[in-house]
């Protein structure tokens, strides 16, 4: 062996074949969609375990919204505005 440690150290490098990396196929993009899922792309709607979709159609009736999609932004919005500005 040499006394020049950088020369030990290169030869060593320079003697390993290169490593080559194996392709990993991924699962998440050949994923099907589930089967409550329908064209427009809509689910039930749930706020909490006891406010389902009839519940929904209530509030929108009471606040006299167009639809439900209208009450829900409004009410994200509304929401949205209510939380601190710390950005």
């Amino acid at each position: 062996m040499t006394s020049n440690r950088f020369a030990q150290l290169k030869k060593n490098f320079e003697t390993e074949p290169p490593k080559e990396r194996t392709p990993v196929q991924r699962v998440g993009a050949n994923r099907k969609a589930p089967d409550s899922y329908d064209r427009k792309g809509r689910f039930v709607f749930s706020l909490h375990h006891d406010v389902r979709h009839s519940k929904l159609e209530e509030l929108v009736a009471y606040n006299k919204a167009k639809s439900a999609s209208d009450y829900l932004e409004k009410l994200i919005i509304q929401e949205w505005e209510k939380l601190p500005k710390e950005l």
